[in-house]
């Protein structure tokens, strides 16, 4: 652990202001900005499944990767973004990840079948990936000591795209076409490459070639090994009546190259990923708890729509509506808990809000029709809209807490400690989603088949609340240096 504060400490990072200005909170709303356009691109997709299925006459094995492709360059990208925009510069690489961002929802709008589809997608969590470390990074910049406030807010930001997302995305598939709910990226990002050249500030960097050292081979072998298996459950999905030989040789050589891969990381000066310090137990315990929440919410967020067209016969818009106050909730218990966060501490409100969204996980799995609540009929979309509801009460009030938990590790590194977090949440969503689409192949119901795994969510939750134990709770320190300042 010395060793580990040692460089640290060493590390090149530039001073932040103490007292936040107007100019930091400009800054704040144009990477807001840039969180709220891929916030909407990752929950419209949802309420475009079931049409996607029709319009490109596939499975939801193959449509599933427009999903998992999209949170699958994401996750790839994400340490190496917050590596990037510790050394390289926060503005540069958020302004190329706008940039690669917008182009690409345009391309993908324009996509002739599902192949171009999905490659388009995964350009597109290239530049998605990008923004949460530059933006984390930028943020910490302009607001210093006082950074834990503002980006605990990003949790309360996000989720105004997951309003704006689904009910667009079922007013444009509803109305018009799918490929529209990829180009309302396009006017946003056009914005914010005005804004973002005009406005954002350029903080000094230490840029040399040691510091800037890529570990290509060590990418390499994690990109091959997770591709691998996300490509055998896909193999297996295909072929629901047993896995084949093919299936469970990438399941081997996927194995082997993560294998390799974290053999080779602990061997070189400068790795994408350091092996002590995913050993080292509280970043452990971040690590594995943002792996299981990212396959839950993913899971959540990602087959909603789908579940309420197979089990209750929804209409896009309708699916749009149900997202909604799961949302509301974010944003209104993300803002109360980043406001009170160092108050209540960390540990607390991640237990509470997964208790919150375990309970709800087993009550979508009971797949409840027509309930009757205090002598009132409920409608399916009212029932399961207050399921959603209470859902987004429990992240909203979890989320704050987890994210500043993890930063606060390690401070001096707040991007790549970003990146490395959003990086094991995102490989939590892929695998969490790709295994979904396989479970499901496996039910000649799917709506049977997604009460099971809501109800396997709800269970997953419940095996976080160790886990929660072991993360170190820094919250109460913090605010008694606040008091006393």
């Amino acid at each position: 652990m010395k060793v580990i504060n040692k460089e640290i400490r060493d590390s090149p990072v530039s001073p932040p202001s103490e007292t936040p200005n107007k100019q930091a909170y400009l800054t704040f709303a144009i990477v807001a900005l840039a969180l709220l356009m891929s916030a909407i691109d990752m929950t419209i997709i949802s309420v475009a499944l079931p049409t996607m299925l029709t319009d490109f006459k596939t499975n939801l094995a193959i449509v599933g990767w427009t999903i998992t492709g999209y949170q699958f360059s994401q996750s790839i990208v994400m340490p190496i973004a917050g590596k990037l925009s510790d050394e390289l510069g926060r503005k540069r690489l958020f302004m190329v990840a706008v940039i690669v961002f917008t182009v690409s929802s345009l391309a993908a709008g324009l996509a002739p079948n599902i192949y171009w589809l999905i490659i388009f997608r995964v350009i597109q969590g290239i530049g998605g990936g990008t923004f949460l470390p530059s933006a984390t990074g930028i943020v910490s910049d302009a607001f210093g000591s006082r950074r834990a406030t503002a980006i605990g807010l990003f949790g309360s930001i996000m989720p105004i795209g997951g309003i704006i997302g689904p009910n667009l995305g079922g007013f444009f598939v509803q109305n018009f076409s799918w490929r529209w709910i990829f180009f309302i990226n396009v006017p946003i990002g056009i914005l914010l490459i005005i804004l973002g050249y005009k406005k954002l500030p350029s903080v000094k960097t230490v840029n040399n070639a040691h510091n800037n050292h890529l570990d290509i081979i060590g990418l390499s072998l994690f990109v091959g090994g997770i591709l691998a298996i996300l490509y055998g459950i896909t193999n297996w999905a295909n072929n629901p009546t047993g896995a084949s030989i093919m299936t469970w040789s990438l399941f081997a050589a996927g194995a082997v190259l993560l294998v390799l891969f974290m053999r080779y990381e602990g061997g070189i000066p400068k790795p994408m990923l350091e092996p002590k310090l995913l050993k080292w137990r509280p970043l452990l315990a971040v690590n594995i708890y943002n792996f299981i929440y990212g396959a839950v919410t993913f899971g959540l967020v990602s087959f909603i729509p789908y579940y309420a067209t197979v089990a209750y016969g929804m209409n896009a818009q309708q699916e749009g509506l149900l997202l909604t106050p799961r949302s509301i909730a974010m944003i209104i218990f993300s803002t109360i808990s980043s406001v009170f966060i160092i108050r209540f501490r960390y540990r607390l409100p991640m237990l509470i809000g997964s208790l919150i969204c375990s309970a709800n996980f087993f009550l979508l799995g009971r797949g409840y029709h027509d309930v009757i609540l205090f002598g009132h009929n409920l409608s399916n979309l009212v029932f399961l809209s207050i399921v959603m509801g209470m859902t987004g009460i429990g992240m909203g009030v979890a989320n704050p807490a987890a994210n500043n938990a993890a930063l606060d590790l390690m401070p001096e590194k707040v991007a790549a400690v970003s990146g490395m977090r959003g990086m094991f949440r995102c490989i939590g969503g892929v695998l969490g989603t790709a295994i979904v689409t396989l479970l499901l192949s496996q039910f000649s119901d799917h709506a049977i088949g997604m009460q099971y795994i809501y109800t396997g969510f709800g269970i997953l939750l419940l095996c976080l609340i160790p886990i929660i134990f072991i993360i170190p709770d820094t919250a109460h320190q913090k605010y008694i240096n606040v008091v006393n300042e």
